[in-house]
């Protein structure tokens, strides 16, 4: 079993955005333009009285929907370097794309119904004045998010996998996680944790404005800084690397091997 060395990584998948600086303006530049369209559209339903979670549930659609080509070739990146995304174009769907897509839709449904079902029962108990009822919810939230989260590391792999193509099924990626969870989730974490952190400062700082030049600005940069966490799941890209690619074979390039369309 190789221990993955998480602070190597972490830093590598941090750098990845400044070492690739052209490479993330290209493939992302078309899904961010895109987000901020969807932001505009999801603001002006808001103002003809729209429910708000209408409105998150349409941003979080289109956020997946959008950055699944960056993501599959993002991933790409970090595992072979620039010669595996040579011929990609800035933003396309083949079945790597959907695939792709389908995987992150059926990991975003099963947190949906663990919470969306805990939620229910603490409004049951609420409406009914049961506190043990929204005591029991809470603790059946608290565990449904943490085997979540146990479940979301140990298939982290499914995702590089299915970018470069090599998805063995969903035992393959359980097992070549094994031994390594701390480890992942920390690389995961830690790779994310940045954007957010600076997300929270500028939120503190700038604060709420009223509708116009400054509440747009804002938006974008809030819409900035969710589409750079993107680029964070390099972290696990990277360790699916050290463990599986390393281990059997020596990395090829992709440039003739891995067209744009199926």
């Amino acid at each position: 079993m190789i221990e993955l060395p998480v602070f190597p990584i972490v830093a590598d998948s941090l750098g990845l955005p400044f070492k690739y600086l052209p490479e993330l303006v290209k493939y992302g530049g078309v899904p961010f333009l895109l987000m901020l369209a969807v932001s505009a559209i999801s603001f002006l339903l808001a103002r003809e009285d729209a429910s708000k979670n209408a409105m998150s549930a349409l941003m979080a659609v289109a956020h997946f929907v959008l950055f699944t080509p960056f993501s599959v070739t993002w991933s790409k990146l970090a595992i072979y370097g620039r010669p595996a995304i040579a011929t990609d174009p800035p933003f396309a769907y083949s079945r790597t794309q959907w695939l792709y897509l389908l995987a992150t839709t059926v990991m975003v449904i099963s947190l949906v119904i663990i919470a969306g079902s805990s939620v229910a029962l603490v409004r049951y108990g609420q409406r009914n004045f049961d506190h043990e009822v929204v005591m029991w919810a809470g603790v059946l939230m608290v565990a449904g998010l943490v085997l979540f989260a146990i479940g979301f590391v140990r298939l982290s792999f499914v995702f590089p996998a299915i970018a470069i193509r090599k998805y063995a099924g969903i035992s393959a990626a359980w097992k070549q996680t094994r031994g390594n969870i701390e480890r992942l989730a920390a690389i995961i974490v830690l790779s994310s944790a940045p954007y957010f952190v600076i997300r929270q400062i500028l939120d503190s700082l700038i604060g709420y404005h009223p509708p116009g030049l400054a509440a747009a600005t804002r938006g974008s940069l809030d819409m900035l800084l969710i589409a750079m966490a993107t680029t964070a799941l390099a972290g696990p890209a990277l360790a699916y690397k050290r463990v599986v690619l390393d281990e059997h074979e020596e990395a090829p390039a992709l440039g003739g091997a891995t067209p744009s369309r199926e």
